[in-house]
């Protein structure tokens, strides 16, 4: 199926629509290069960067090859944008609307195709795919890069009739055929998860005696075809099960008691144990490229009285995790967002005062990289919170300001603020798409 720009954008001259028309054929063209001269099949670029604008359903595409990050394109989504994530494979950015329990695919225009004995680069103009999913409340998103991911939609329990939670599996493949690649129906509305590891997807499950609205169990499905196949249900209990990523030989969500960790240990077989921890972990960080280590995070305490962010950093291959304090983070302090530099050797971490701390990978541990006071001078109160996107192409990682309506540019090998770019209105989510170096 051919994918036509969307006709809000602005006007595109007639060899980018041919472009367009070509790539949604699995080709393209960049402006110097013909589709069948395979002498000159890299592009250097740095990626489009996706941003989304509080409050609206406009979707801005800024330009990382120009030195100001220049909008590029303009889109705009249906209802109000609740989340941005990157596809499988960092062609499209993916606009979650929960509240509009919609979700659609903005082309960045940017990708590469492996020819067999080459790998190919394309560039074309950016565009809002036609083509969008539909379903009850779409919140969480879990990616196996650059294989596949699932959206998870919890389902809507006050609608009437209620409405189930379903995850629906896809790949940058089946975006650019306007197709889901699987997808799974569950029984129950719930705020959970799925994780997809090749054939294999964990799911939620709450049990009967659950102490509040959230999972305490993980269920192991086989993909057949377009399906899916329960295999069993894990024993390990985890309630309050919130928080998951997946590298390496291992699934990892978070627990009110520590965190639940499954080893994939053959193609349709996993083992699950318990990790305690101090505090209840909420939210699981990892890389792929730091295979079987993650970081946990949660609150310990409950306002009025201070709140203070809690981390453990988990070795998942000898199944123990090590609380851990980053440079010079204070009882008191918050984390307001964190991501990995592309490397996964650096972790960027921003708390409610608006300092940035980063850390890096040394000797088999996290070490201070650098402290920098008032990143984000004017902390909002409330949400929109500022926002990290990485650039998996050059050493650069992204902060949204949204009380300054800007964007911070940071080198992500010294730390370093290099720019503030004026957006000229309030970010609150992003997201890079390009082609991963």
């Amino acid at each position: 199926m051919h994918h036509r720009p969307n006709r809000r954008l602005p006007l595109l001259g007639l060899g980018l629509l041919l472009a367009a028309t070509l790539a949604a054929c699995g080709g393209g063209v960049d402006a110097e290069e013909d589709d069948h001269d395979h002498e000159h099949t890299v592009i250097e670029t740095a990626g489009r960067l996706v941003s989304a604008e509080a409050g609206s359903k406009t979707l801005r595409i800024h330009d990382l090859d120009s030195a100001t990050g220049t909008v590029t394109a303009s889109v705009t989504a249906d209802s109000t944008v609740t989340a941005l994530y990157a596809s499988p494979g960092g062609r499209y950015a993916v606009a979650m609307q929960r509240t509009g329990d919609l979700v659609q695919f903005v082309d960045g225009g940017v990708w590469q195709e492996d020819h067999g004995d080459h790998l190919h680069d394309y560039r074309q103009a950016p565009a809002l795919l036609a083509w969008k999913i539909t379903g009850p409340r779409p919140t969480h998103f879990d990616r196996q890069a650059g294989k596949q991911a699932a959206i998870f939609m919890d389902g809507n329990s006050a609608a009437s009739p209620v409405q189930n939670a379903s995850v629906r599996l896809i790949t940058d493949a089946s975006i650019a055929s306007a197709s889901e690649v699987a997808s799974l129906n569950l029984s129950v509305p719930i705020h959970g998860l799925a994780e997809p590891v090749d054939n294999k997807l964990l799911v939620v499950h709450r049990a009967a005696d659950a102490p509040d609205t959230l999972p305490t169990h993980l269920t192991l499905f086989q993909r057949s075809g377009s399906g899916f196949t329960e295999t069993r249900r894990l024993d390990t209990r985890c309630n309050g099960m919130h928080g998951s990523f997946s590298s390496g030989d291992f699934t990892v969500t978070g627990c009110t008691d520590g965190m639940l960790v499954v080893r994939h240990t053959g193609t349709a077989t996993v083992s699950d144990l318990k990790v305690p921890t101090a505090v209840r972990v909420s939210t699981v960080a990892g890389h792929p490229r730091l295979p079987g280590h993650f970081i946990g995070y949660g609150n310990e305490g409950v306002a009025p009285a201070p709140v203070t962010t809690r981390f453990f950093a988990l070795d998942a291959q000898s199944g123990a995790a090590s609380a851990w304090a980053p440079q010079g983070w204070s009882s008191g302090r918050v984390v307001r967002a964190l991501s990995f530099d592309r490397t996964g050797q650096r972790v960027f971490l921003l708390d409610d005062q608006g300092t940035l701390v980063v850390t890096q990978r040394q000797g088999g541990a996290w070490a201070p990289l650098v402290r920098a006071a008032a990143v984000i001078p004017a902390m909002p109160s409330a949400a929109p919170w500022p926002a990290f996107a990485t650039n998996e192409a050059r050493d650069e990682i992204y902060l949204t300001d949204p009380a300054a309506r800007q964007l911070v540019v940071i080198n992500s090998s010294t730390g370093a603020v290099t720019a503030r770019r004026d957006l000229g209105f309030v970010p609150s989510y992003l997201t890079w798409t390009g082609i991963t170096r």
